[in-house]
């Protein structure tokens, strides 16, 4: 019950770093010296090293328990910043990410893990999705609220708003040291890294069985491992453009903040954007989305009133914020639908690997658009790609997703593991 109690106050100032994002990009290219270009190839490395990680981050799981693995990755976190301040290369830089993604791998692991582990559960119902929606409402708007500040800092002394983000780490780091263990630490039976990452290659290697003969699955990984690489990439074009229509750093936080209240709004929408549409949600998602691309490429490209056009880009923006909310949680429903427990987790985490290969792919070749083109031509290239590419997906998905459960053929929602020894058998 402690722990259920801590668990909101605890993600409102640690589910991601706060004062960070609103200046980050300004941070790396005024005050650090990095090309726009460099920025994105780092941001394209950052899944990497999250897929590299994320068996040591289970073993270290494994074997300190999760609420003092919440201390260590906080503690990490808080390294993070620091190697960020003290950078002074692109060497430096990608040590200082690897170091945060080593952070972020733990905590995405042990966070919630440790909280449905402390609630109770009945006939398959419990608190915990209320718990976590009410922490990711309080992040979203103490974000918001607090970024508000941070170009001002910035305007003072660059290095400020690094300071400020730090402090809220150290306060992440008390907040976990509150928690109560719920299980007993697992024993490691000799497995080592080596052979954990055998157990890992065997489960995903399940999953991925389930998804190949699943014609419903099949249609929602082709989706994934495009439109989530897409936003993925969007945050740094968009302060990219910001950079290049000269908008001030007090009011690039302010923007930037705002913006993520909205997504803090909408992220409430999402149940009814799925009465709404129904088997349609992630094509009007997509639809309303992917143009806004073209659209701000182009408004930046005329010769218009300055308050003008960064009106009609700010209110895209606020398009692309209010879509990519809600999405994350239907695509999560999504693909947990017709799930057993047994084949749920290693599903989840069979798509976690396909959205890293996503942001990956896109951030990559949006970072090489960047050496040999404008970020307003960035704009129009990825919107018109990815406009032709999401209506092949969304036509292929039409008669493979959203369907009424009896019109489902047998693979696609029937598929049942049993654990023999250490490995996992389809029967």
């Amino acid at each position: 019950k402690g722990n259920a109690r801590l668990y909101p106050i605890y993600k409102m100032f640690s589910w991601d770093l706060l004062f960070y994002y609103a200046i980050s990009f300004v941070f790396l290219t005024s005050t650090k010296g990095f090309s726009i270009a460099q920025v994105m190839l780092t941001d394209a490395l950052v899944p990497v090293f999250k897929i590299v990680l994320n068996i040591p981050s289970m073993t270290i799981i494994d074997k300190i328990g999760k609420r003092n693995s919440l201390v260590l990755a906080n503690f990490i976190l808080a390294l993070s910043l620091i190697a960020l301040i003290y950078c002074n290369g692109l060497l430096t830089l990608i040590l200082a990410y690897i170091i945060m993604a080593f952070a972020f791998s733990i905590k995405s692991i042990a966070e919630s893990d440790l909280l449905y582990e402390s609630v109770s559960h009945r006939k398959g119902k419990s608190i915990f999705s209320k718990i976590e929606e009410i922490g990711a409402r309080n992040y979203y708007f103490l974000d918001g609220i607090t970024s508000m500040a941070t170009g001002f800092l910035f305007v003072v002394n660059g290095y400020l708003p690094m300071i400020v983000s730090l402090m809220f780490v150290v306060i992440s780091i008390a907040l976990s040291t509150c928690f109560k263990e719920v299980t007993e630490k697992k024993k490691s039976e000799g497995e080592n890294i080596i052979q954990r990452f055998k157990n890992y290659k065997e489960e995903v290697s399940t999953a991925f069985k389930f998804i190949f003969k699943s014609h419903r699955l099949q249609a929602i990984m082709m989706f994934t491992l495009f439109f989530d690489g897409l936003i993925y990439s969007s945050y740094t074009l968009r302060e990219s453009m910001l950079t290049n229509l000269n908008v001030p750093p007090q009011f690039f936080a302010m923007i930037i903040s705002g913006l993520t209240i909205v997504s803090g709004i909408f992220a409430f929408l999402q149940q009814t954007i799925h009465n709404k549409f129904r088997n349609r949600a992630l094509t009007f998602l997509v639809s309303v989305y992917v143009p806004t691309f073209v659209i701000i490429g182009l408004v930046s490209l005329l010769n218009v009133n300055w308050v003008i056009k960064i009106a009609i880009i700010l209110a895209m923006y606020m398009v692309q914020y209010a879509m990519q909310a809600p999405y994350h949680t239907l695509s999560s429903r999504y693909i947990k639908n017709f799930t057993t427990a047994e084949i749920r987790t290693k599903i989840s985490s069979s798509f976690d690997l396909i959205k890293s290969i996503s942001q990956i792919l896109v951030a990559l070749f949006a970072s090489y658009l960047l050496t040999i083109t404008t970020v307003e031509n960035n704009f129009i290239i990825l919107g018109t790609m990815f406009l032709g590419i999401m209506f092949i997906v969304l036509m292929i998905m039409r008669k493979r997703v959203g369907l009424k459960p009896e019109e489902y053929r047998k693979e696609d929602i029937k598929f049942k593991v049993k654990k023999e020894g250490k490995k996992w058998k389809e029967f």
